[in-house]
């Protein structure tokens, strides 16, 4: 048996439910305005996820901060609940005595290429500081477009109000005890299967638009994480798997479910080096459910199925 070993807490102080005062420069002018935020960390502080809301605008948006434990850096996306799409990441390192961070990133704004930051600050058991700046100059020069200023709430943050966009992932949310069997090695011959317990807990942000489940799987020396974006333009899922022991976003798998119920999800990957295809295969249910992965290594002409999950809910 697996004892996890915490790798770091550098976003522990953001767990729970904050009143947040945003000031942002849009237009050259500065427009304030008030929303909240709850966070929560996965992996033993090694996922901090933090979900936002704009009740002024209806919108919500969400963070996403992985830990790598072989660089001790972090990478945070942003999401928009506008656009569903995953910004490119800003990356980084607290400072030694853990009082602020800086991580940087690429972006483009309006087809221009910039340099966007990050920076937390001034950070207390009650209140902290973010501040977003761009530089369209390699870095020369920067300019703050985006500050938030955090104070702790005793009470929950109220839900925005606002049309539930998909539920289809609504049914996974909660505990669930797996059953696996996985093949061993993945793609190629002589193989063997073999058995694994391991169990996982799903929750939903952006009422149902984002699905995140963290398992533990504690004789294969590993957690993993799932996060899953519903695309309202295209009506499809995108799904990053995430290792305990890379601290990565994995390569997505897009696709939706069926009028059968199955949710069919496909895209390419690397496996040992080799190019292939991956698919993931949904079967909801409410008390019980199962998950399968196949791997093609010929453009999805042949599948090889690898890996069995049937869930029992807790």
């Amino acid at each position: 048996m697996t004892t996890w070993t915490k790798a770091t807490g550098d976003f522990d102080f953001l767990n729970g439910d904050f009143d947040v005062r945003h000031r942002q420069l849009i237009a050259g002018e500065w427009i304030e305005y008030d929303g909240t935020t709850t966070a929560k960390t996965y992996f033993d502080g090694a996922i901090s996820i933090d979900e936002m809301r704009f009740p002024t605008k209806g919108t919500y948006g969400l963070s996403v901060r992985l830990f790598d434990p072989t660089t001790s850096e972090w990478s945070i996306w942003w999401v928009n609940s506008t656009t569903m799409e995953l910004y490119p990441p800003v990356r980084g390192q607290w400072s030694a005595d853990g009082s602020r961070c800086r991580m940087v990133g690429e972006d483009a704004v309006d087809g221009r290429p910039i340099l966007c930051s990050y920076e937390w600050s001034d950070l207390t058991v009650q209140t902290a500081h973010w501040e977003q700046a761009y530089s369209y100059d390699g870095g020369a020069t920067w300019e703050t477009n985006w500050t938030m200023d955090f104070t702790r709430r005793t009470t929950p943050a109220p839900p925005l109000d606002v049309p539930k966009v998909t539920g289809e992932f609504d049914f996974l949310v909660g505990r669930w005890h797996m059953a696996n069997r996985r093949r061993r090695p993945a793609l190629g011959e002589p193989h063997e299967w073999y058995e694994v317990e391991s169990e996982m807990q799903v929750t939903t942000y952006f009422d149902g638009a984002i699905s995140f489940d963290e398992g533990w799987f504690p004789t294969e020396g590993f957690r993993g994480a799932t996060l899953r974006l519903f695309n309202p333009a295209t009506k499809t899922w995108s799904i990053h798997w995430i290792n305990s022991l890379r601290g990565q976003l994995e390569t997505p798998v897009v696709g939706s479910f069926g009028d059968d119920g199955l949710g069919i999800f496909e895209g390419p990957d690397v496996w040992e080096g080799r190019p292939i295809d991956v698919r993931f295969t949904w079967t909801p249910g409410a008390d019980k459910s199962a998950w399968q992965q196949d791997f093609s290594e010929d453009g999805g002409k042949t599948w090889v199925t690898n890996w069995l999950m049937a869930h029992t809910r807790i």
